[in-house]
């Protein structure tokens, strides 16, 4: 039975989604850019789709798509963080990173926080009408407000550039995505407290189409698997150096001194088969590290002795099964009960 995988269909979320199956061997073809299906080259039986972010979300809702990629901060807008018919299969793709916030003209210099919108609000009541905020997240936003306490506004639902609707006189504050900042101060307008919500990019499920399906859910582990173990990869090294000993024990017992610099489970070691006849006694050690610790590690090879230090970032970590894959089948057999 096929997959109904669904992608963004454009920008920067599909450049992102194709570079991210890529670097997990996975490769999105279609006979010609035009075309709204592809093939996923290395999954077998699986049908690419290419909709809108908003669409995924709806599409995968109703069980028309089994899997797809799409922002959070759509998912929170169009079914909110309780709605059963879509399961979260990954929370975070690494990428699509924004925030929802609330900006207000930079010239309101008294406007710093929540509390004040909603002190805010009360005031433009006063005067006879109602705080107007301009925003593509009517939902999130209303249920935002009434959770803490701005409880007279009039949404503005903006369809183009939402930060210009101050300037231009239909809103007087904006609630909107931002990566950086930026097209907010340029339009003279400044964030009150914090964040309406991080969003990121998520795989999401149908729960109408995957459950009872198991044909379609082993290619749905095989996809988690493979990006589980993509992104993983990415935060280690592995390290391999050339150490002078007596024998492979003693290496090992040096190497792992410093345990948190021992590798994953523990270094391999082997012989190295010196070109030099007169030369013996060296071996050949691997750890893998995480980033972080990557020049601790470096500098505690050389202080016992390594005469040469090579690293190469790692590709994939698998363990013992896929964390994402296992909380889906657990959140299937929960439904089925």
């Amino acid at each position: 039975m096929t997959l109904r995988f669904a992608i963004p269909s454009k920008g920067s979320g599909y450049d992102a989604t194709i570079a991210l199956l890529e670097s997990c061997g996975l490769r999105v073809t279609r006979a010609n850019p035009r075309q709204y299906t592809a093939v996923l080259r290395g999954l077998p039986d699986t049908e690419v789709l290419l909709h809108r972010p908003a669409d995924i979300v709806t599409k995968v809702a109703e069980g028309a798509i089994d899997l797809g990629v799409t922002g959070y901060d759509l998912l929170h807008e169009l079914h909110g963080d309780d709605d059963d018919d879509v399961l979260i299969v990954i929370d975070d793709l690494g990428f699509w990173r924004v925030e929802l916030v609330f900006a207000v003209p930079q010239s309101w210099i008294d406007v710093t926080s929540w509390a004040d919108l909603a002190d805010l609000a009360v005031e433009f009541q006063s005067r006879g009408r109602r705080l107007r905020i301009a925003t593509k997240y009517p939902n999130t936003v209303r249920r935002f407000c009434y959770e803490h306490g701005i409880n007279v506004f009039e949404l503005v639902e903006s369809q183009g550039a939402t930060e210009a609707a101050p300037g231009l006189g239909y809103a007087d504050i904006i609630a909107d995505i931002t990566e950086t900042g930026t097209a907010i101060r340029e339009n003279q307008l400044k964030i009150v407290g914090g964040p309406i919500i991080r969003s990121q990019a998520v795989l999401i499920g149908s729960r109408r189409s995957l459950r009872g399906q198991p044909a379609r859910l082993e290619v749905v582990r095989q996809l988690c698997e493979l990006i589980e173990a993509r992104r993983r990869g990415r935060l280690f090294y592995s390290l391999t150096a050339n150490l002078p000993g007596a024998s492979v024990e003693e290496v090992g017992r040096k190497v792992t001194a410093r345990h948190e610099l021992a590798g994953l489970q523990g270094p391999t070691i082997a012989p190295v088969w010196s070109k030099f006849i007169s030369e013996s006694g060296w071996y050949a050690v691997n750890v893998v590290v995480p980033q972080e610790e990557l020049l601790p590690a470096i500098d505690y090879l050389r202080s016992i002795g390594a005469s040469s230090v090579t690293t190469v970032q790692v590709q994939h970590v698998f363990r013992a099964e896929s964390e994402a894959f296992a909380r889906l089948s657990a959140r299937l057999d929960e439904e089925q009960l």
